[in-house]
């Protein structure tokens, strides 16, 4: 079974939305997800997101992957503010840690090898509280 999810009221880190990254050699879009909220645990449990502790907080990375496993290209994720108007890939880029927002996950069922399971891909994600990345690795010694 499939379903489309919103889960909001979420902080956002770490975010890799305009730009895909590769940390294990398959390139994709992701976000890392955190909250407090029990029920929220259970709601991004609920559409096969992995959740685990740090730092007193849930947290779970949220991901699409740029191709699919025939190798056709997948669009990067939508991101949109609070009025549902689509970011420009700069402000994009301009998300930091703490921001607040929802995300919107496609979740399956599947099957392979003998094992089965349910897995989420990030579809959009909503922005409703930007708070800037600010980097402050460009200072000198």
């Amino acid at each position: 079974m499939s379903k489309v999810v919103v889960i909001r009221d979420l902080e956002f880190n770490w975010p890799s939305l305009a730009t895909p990254k590769a940390p294990f050699g398959t390139e994709q879009w992701e976000v890392q997800v955190a909250t407090t909220d029990k029920k929220k645990v259970d709601e991004l449990k609920a559409v096969g997101i992995n959740v685990r502790e740090a730092d007193g907080k849930y947290v779970a990375n949220v991901k699409r992957k740029t191709k699919t496993t025939k190798g056709e290209p997948l669009e990067r994720p939508k991101v949109v503010d609070k009025e549902k108007s689509e970011l420009a890939v700069e402000t994009i880029k301009k998300i930091g840690n703490g921001s607040r927002g929802a995300i919107k996950v496609f979740s399956y069922d599947w099957s392979a090898g003998g094992r089965t399971g349910t897995s989420a891909m990030l579809t959009e994600v909503q922005v409703t509280d930007l708070i800037e990345y600010n980097d402050e690795s460009q200072e000198e010694f």
